[in-house]
C-alpha cells in the first residue's frame, strides 16, 4: 500500500476516534442532567439564594509587614517589628486558587512604616531611661533620614499574607512564616492610587476544595440599581483572637465618577473597615466591583469588575464545589430534603469547612417528616399549580424541553456507536490491505555487474616514443644479399660488406 494512503487512513482513524469520544462525553454529560427532575432543572434561584452561592467563595485576608531596624551607635540588626491588616478579599478560580482584594489591603506606605519602626524601635530600647527626652526635631528627622528599615533580604520590608474562609481569627503574629493560616502568594499589585486591585493566589488542599464568584459586567450597572456586600467588618483590632463572621448588607448604587483617570461606582450602604476588597454583587449573583474607599459607613466607592476582568490575567470560573452547593440548595428550596442531605454531604466531602452546607444539612434534617421524594414530585407540584391555562403552557413548555436533554443524550449515544462501527470497519480494511501487502509477486533485482579494474593509462612521452618507433620502423630498409637492416645513408651493409648505393 503507498504510504500516503496509510497516512490518509491513520488520520481518519484518529478523527473517528476523537468524534466517537466527545460524543460519548457529552451523553454522559446529558445524562446526569438527565437524572435531575424538572422542578430541579427549571428553579430559578432568588436573589438571596444567589448571594448564599457566593458567600463561601469571601475570604478574611491578613496582611502583615515585617521590618529590622539597623541600631546606628551598635551597628546591630534589632528583632523583627511588625504591622499588620485585615480585609476581604473573594476566590475567581478554584483550580489555580486565585483571589482578588483590594490593592490597599496586601500594601502599605513605605515612609509612614519605616517611621512607626524607627519610632517605636527607639522608644523599646532608649525611651525607658529617659535618652529621648531631650531630643530635639532636628535628633527625630535626623533619625528617620538615617536610620535603615529593611526585610530579611533588603529593603523596604517583607510581606506575608494569609487566608481564611468562614469563620476568620484575627490573631496577632507570630513571627515571620509562622502562622497557621494558609498562606498566600502576592500575584499582582494596583496601588490605591491607580486601579487599587490586588490579586493573590493560594494552594488548593484535598478536602479543602474551593468555591468561586463570577465577575460581571460592571458597564450594565444603572443608577439605583440594587447591590449587595459581602466582607468582614472590623468587630476588634488584630491580637485580640476574637472570632470575625462574613455580613452580608445591602445597598444602592447612588451614582458614577471619574477621579484621577479611572471610574468609582458610588454606593449607598453600610460598609466599615475590613470589607475593603469585598465583592459587591448585582441582582443577578455577579460580582460588579470591590470594595474600595468612603467617607463614611455608608457613603462608599467600589472599583468596576471590568477593570478586575483586564487586571486578572487567570480564568474566572465555577468549580465543582459550587455545582453540588447549587443543586443541594435547590433540592432544600424544593423539599427534596433525602436528596439535599446527599449534595450537601457531596460538598462537605469535597470542603469540609463549608459552614453553609453544614448549616442547611442540619435544616434538612431536621425537616425530614416533609420530605418531597424525587418520584412523588410530579405529583406535588401538579397540586401546588393553579389551573390555569397560562401556567399549564409554560408547565408543558417545560417538560419538552426537559424531554429535549433526554433525546440530545440520546443522540449523543447513537452518535457514539455510529462512530464505533465506522472505526470497526476501518480498521477492517485496513487490515485486508495490509494483508493483501504481502501477496505481490517479488520485484525482480536487477543483475549485479562487477566493477572492472582501472585501466592502465600510458602517458603522453610514452605514446609519442612507440609513434617516433614505429615511424623509424616503417622508413627502415634491408640488405638485398644478407637481408641486414641497413639506414637510408648507408654504402655498404655492415654485416656482408655489399654495396647498396
Amino acid at each position: 500500500m503507498p504510504k500516503k494512503y496509510l497516512k490518509v487512513l491513520v488520520f481518519i482513524l484518529v478523527f473517528i476516534m476523537t468524534l466517537s469520544f466527545t460524543s460519548f462525553l457529552n451523553a454522559q454529560e446529558e445524562g446526569k442532567s438527565g437524572d435531575l427532575p424538572s422542578d430541579v432543572l427549571n428553579y430559578e434561584l432568588t436573589s438571596a439564594d444567589k448571594v448564599l452561592m457566593v458567600q463561601p467563595a469571601v475570604c478574611y485576608i491578613t496582611s502583615i509587614f515585617y521590618g529590622y531596624v539597623l541600631d546606628p551607635w551598635t551597628n546591630q540588626w534589632s528583632g523583627y517589628y511588625y504591622e499588620a491588616f485585615g480585609g476581604t478579599g473573594f476566590v475567581v478560580n478554584p483550580e489555580t486558587g486565585h483571589i482578588v482584594t483590594a490593592g490597599h489591603v496586601i500594601d502599605i506606605n513605605e515612609a509612614q512604616f519605616k517611621y512607626d519602626l524607627i519610632y517605636s524601635y527607639l522608644m523599646d530600647t532608649y525611651g525607658d531611661y529617659g535618652q529621648l527626652d531631650d531630643w530635639s526635631d532636628a535628633d527625630w528627622n535626623w533619625a528617620y533620614e538615617n536610620i535603615k528599615v529593611e526585610g530579611s533580604e533588603g529593603p523596604p520590608y517583607d510581606l506575608e499574607a494569609y487566608v481564611q474562609f468562614n469563620t476568620a481569627i484575627a490573631a496577632e503574629p507570630q513571627g515571620p512564616g509562622s502562622s497557621s493560616y494558609l498562606r498566600a502568594e502576592i500575584v499582582a499589585k494596583s496601588p490605591f492610587e491607580q486601579r487599587d486591585i490586588g490579586i493573590l493566589r493560594i494552594t488548593p488542599q484535598t478536602g479543602r476544595s474551593l468555591s468561586s464568584a463570577l465577575l460581571g459586567d460592571s458597564s450594565m450597572i444603572e443608577v439605583q440599581d440594587a447591590v449587595t456586600m459581602i466582607g468582614y467588618p472590623w468587630t476588634s483590632d488584630i491580637g485580640q483572637d476574637n472570632p470575625l463572621n462574613p455580613t452580608v448588607t445591602n445597598g444602592t448604587v447612588s451614582g458614577k465618577q471619574m477621579l484621577g483617570g479611572t471610574e468609582w461606582i458610588q454606593i449607598q450602604g453600610d460598609v466599615r473597615p475590613g470589607n475593603s476588597g469585598g465583592p459587591v454583587l448585582d441582582q443577578n449573583g455577579n460580582v460588579i466591583g470591590i470594595v474600595s474607599a468612603g467617607t463614611d459607613n455608608t457613603n462608599n466607592y467600589i472599583r468596576p469588575s471590568n477593570d478586575i476582568k483586564s487586571f486578572l490575567n487567570a480564568e474566572n470560573k465555577l468549580g465543582l464545589v459550587d455545582q453540588e452547593w447549587r443543586t443541594g440548595l435547590v433540592m432544600f428550596r424544593l423539599k427534596h430534603y433525602s436528596e439535599a442531605i446527599k449534595r450537601f454531604d457531596a460538598v462537605l466531602n469535597l470542603s469540609a469547612g463549608h459552614l453553609l452546607a453544614q448549616e442547611y444539612k442540619a435544616k434538612a434534617q431536621a425537616n425530614m417528616g416533609q420530605d418531597v421524594p424525587l418520584s412523588d414530585a410530579a405529583s406535588a407540584a401538579e397540586e401546588t399549580v393553579e389551573a390555569v391555562s397560562q401556567e399549564q403552557t409554560t408547565t408543558s413548555v417545560a417538560a419538552q424541553e426537559t424531554g429535549g436533554l433526554g433525546k440530545k443524550a440520546l443522540w449523543g449515544i447513537i452518535g457514539g456507536a455510529i462512530g464505533g462501527l465506522i472505526l470497526i470497519v476501518v480498521i477492517v480494511v485496513l487490515v485486508i490491505m495490509l494483508s493483501k501487502k504481502g501477496s505481490h509477486p517479488p520485484v525482480q533485482q536487477a543483475p549485479s555487474y562487477q566493477q572492472p579494474s582501472q585501466p592502465q593509462q600510458v602517458t603522453s612521452s610514452e605514446s609519442n616514443a612507440e609513434k617516433a618507433k614505429s615511424g623509424d620502423e616503417e622508413k627502415s630498409n634491408f640488405c638485398p644479399n644478407c637481408g641486414a637492416k641497413v639506414g637510408d645513408e648507408q654504402a655498404f651493409c655492415a654485416k656482408c660488406g655489399n654495396k647498396l648505393k
